[in-house]
């Protein structure tokens, strides 16, 4: 009984001083009265798991799960590890980093693919945008964090890990093994298209990715490119002053982005810099459901300082400012801590999907075409896989198609908010 009082009096000291911690980062200070009458919910349910639970209960697991929950709660970055299981995570990172070529995200608590890399490992195993993971390489990650899934994706380059995923009209899981290649973001690729246009496709922007924007975009405009497409379709990685940097190219001033925090203070303003800026030739720019992170700023800067025309689909919707922050016992916590806000105020990453992303000025395509287009491949003989993947390209076709006849008409529709 006496260890079991021990356990209990440090699970309540570290609920409190984690509580603290929290309200101390979101720069509210909480009336003692309220964080008490909180606490009280878990002393009582504390109390009643103590003197009911039908067997002695392990107070560590009852602390872990309570942190574990509490993180989750948040939003799908943010999340808590034991100091185990952060060294854990830093072996398994140790080992090798190189991934499976995809980008993870997790809504309603559910691990799932935003985007793949094109000809990529994941790719070429067949895994699809939207795939829910189940588990990896027999590891069930229903409960586990982006970070704990991504550390078991990864390894040395050469070996392979099984994921399990389900997939839409599907009943049973599909067991899919990837062979691990080393992190190599796609290249961006400029050529001139039509009279006058200059296609500039941008699938990564990881890395040196926007100094490689930079030099396409100026051989585009020294070929004689008159007006621009910029596709970020697909591109979910990167962080968000990479974003900035390639928005610049097209902006010679004004607000990029900000970032706000729980209080509403902004905690950071990134502006252009007329030292970055290249052209202000027309420009259409592409998003897709699987553009994320620094493309939704450069699409969120370039719709809302009215410099670009968006076509496609609603972006996804990945927008905030994460610190890693490493207790006095070891543990580490991923906090949230701000969200990332573009010029008029939208706010990227908003918890109603609905609301949250960057949304088109022209949405292709439509709710009729997206049905005609799948009905056109639903009774083709050939393999699902390859079904699939004709449809992913009819549809990017009919965009670019899109792009061009308004840039050839060089009349573009009436912007909308993001």
């Amino acid at each position: 009984m006496l260890q079991k009082g021990k356990a209990l009096v440090f699970f309540l000291s570290a609920l409190v001083v984690s509580y603290g911690l929290l309200a101390a980062f979101y720069g509210r200070v909480v009336a003692r009265d309220e964080a008490y009458k909180e606490l009280a919910v878990f002393m009582d349910a504390l109390n009643k798991i103590n003197k009911d639970y039908v067997e002695a209960p392990d107070m560590t697991k009852v602390q872990e799960g309570a942190m574990h929950g509490l993180m989750a709660a948040l939003d799908p970055y943010s999340g808590y590890f034991t100091k185990a299981q952060f060294e854990v995570i830093q072996k398994r990172l140790a080992a090798g980093t190189a991934g499976p070529g995809f980008v993870l995200s997790k809504r309603a608590d559910v691990l799932f693919i935003v985007s793949l890399q094109k000809d990529g490992p994941a790719e070429s195993a067949g895994l699809r945008q939207g795939d829910y993971l189940v588990a990896i390489d027999g590891v069930g990650v229903e409960d586990k964090s982006i970070l704990e899934a991504e550390s078991l994706l990864r390894g040395a380059p050469g070996t392979k890990v099984k994921v399990s995923v389900f997939r839409s009209a599907r009943t049973k899981p599909l067991e899919i093994e990837i062979t691990r290649r080393a992190e190599s973001p796609a290249a961006p690729a400029s050529q001139m298209i039509g009279e006058g246009i200059g296609l500039l496709e941008v699938p990564s922007l990881a890395g040196s990715a926007a100094e490689q924007v930079r030099l396409k975009l100026k051989t585009l405009v020294s070929a004689g490119a008159q007006k621009i497409i910029l596709d970020l379709r697909d591109s979910a990685d990167g962080d968000p002053d990479t974003g900035a940097e390639v928005a610049n190219l097209f902006l010679r001033e004004g607000l990029i982005y900000y970032c706000q925090n729980r209080n509403g203070e902004r905690t950071r303003e990134v502006r252009a810099s007329g030292d970055r800026f290249v052209t202000d030739l027309p420009l259409v720019l592409l998003i897709n459901e699987s553009s994320a992170s620094a493309a939704e700023i450069v699409a969120g800067a370039l719709k809302d300082n009215g410099r670009a025309v968006i076509i496609g689909e609603k972006s996804f919707g990945m927008g905030s400012i994460q610190e890693r922050i490493t207790l006095k016992s070891g543990a580490v916590l991923v906090l949230s801590t701000a969200k990332v806000y573009t010029p008029a105020g939208k706010m990227i990453q908003d918890e109603a999907v609905r609301h949250t992303g960057i949304r088109p000025d022209v949405e292709v395509p439509d709710d009729d075409l997206q049905q005609d287009l799948v009905v056109q491949t639903m009774y083709d003989t050939q393999e699902d896989q390859v079904k699939y993947r004709q449809l992913r390209e009819k549809i990017r076709k009919v965009q670019l198609d899109r792009a061009l006849e308004l840039l050839a008409k060089g009349v573009l529709p009436e912007k909308k908010a993001a």
